[in-house]
């Protein structure tokens, strides 16, 4: 992952993550793995289900949900390395059956081992040495465990006709700063964070050579209103990489007012973006 600087706490993911369409396609993947984990086990048997960078809780909440949906005894544990986020997530579920840790795929062994599912959304794309990380996540999952993962940070993920927003998006951005902070400009020097955008073959191979067997994998698309892209836009890693050494506040800034200016100009009420989605299995004793 990164590190992460001590004006984020301002610039955070929460308001991103708040949107229907967010809350739609990581509920979709929870059903699918939780469905297909709730299938492999016998009746009654609990289960211990694994989240890395589980933030403040919103992907956690739809495990809990779905496990008790289909009346599936378990306790998920969150592991994330923001302590402000595990003490947003520890309120958010109290009383439920989680707990939280602070770490990351580095820490994974050390907070649980023989999962029978770990989830990992909307992040691995941020992780530099993606094979090293799934390597940890297969090791820390039992026979026949579940790892389920999703990005829309991928080679894939710019819906057809979708590249006129993010060209303009950013041009608009751009001449704002030019116009209203004529001192700051990106520079193509500044140590941007680490997100080398994969394929969906290339995830699939990935995942197979660590040792896992692809049961599920599709694309899910999701339309994106005016507000959402404001709200990434504020997101302080997403600014490290669009707008790369500009100070956060000035991208944030920059980012709100273009995105609503590229809206304005193309005459449009929502982009849609594409999120790739991921089941795998680590092989059964027997198997």
């Amino acid at each position: 992952m990164t590190d992460t600087p001590t004006i984020a706490s301002s610039y955070t993911f929460d308001p991103f993550a708040r949107h229907q369409f967010y809350h739609d396609v990581n509920q979709s993947l929870v059903r699918t793995a939780i469905g297909r984990l709730d299938a492999s086990r016998p009746a009654g048997q609990s289960v211990r289900v694994a989240e890395l960078a589980s933030g403040t809780g919103a992907v956690t909440e739809l495990i809990l949900d779905e496990l008790e949906r289909l009346g599936r005894p378990g306790q998920v544990i969150g592991v994330e390395p923001s302590t402000e986020a595990i003490d947003i997530a520890r309120e958010r579920l109290q009383g439920r059956e989680a707990r939280f840790e602070q770490g990351d795929a580095e820490h994974l062994a050390e907070i649980v081992t023989g999962a029978d599912a770990i989830f990992f959304c909307n992040a691995i794309h941020l992780v530099p040495d993606k094979r090293d990380a799934i390597e940890k996540i297969t090791r820390a999952l039992g026979p026949g465990g579940f790892f389920a993962c999703n990005s829309s940070f991928f080679d894939g993920a710019y819906a057809p006709g979708s590249e006129r927003f993010y060209h303009l998006w950013i041009r608009r951005a751009l001449g704002w700063m030019r116009q209203h902070h004529p001192e700051v400009r990106p520079s193509r020097h500044a140590k941007a964070t680490a997100m080398t955008w994969l394929n969906a073959a290339e995830y699939t191979s990935l995942l197979q050579e660590c040792g896992l067997h692809i049961v599920d994998e599709r694309m899910e698309e999701a339309l994106m209103p005016l507000r959402s892209w404001q709200d990434i836009g504020r997101y302080w890693l997403f600014i490290e990489g669009a707008l790369p050494g500009v100070p956060i506040p000035i991208g944030a800034d920059a980012l709100e007012y273009a995105a609503a200016e590229a809206f304005t100009e193309l005459n449009i009420t929502e982009v849609p973006r594409i999120w790739l989605q991921l089941v795998a299995q680590r092989a059964p004793l027997d198997g």
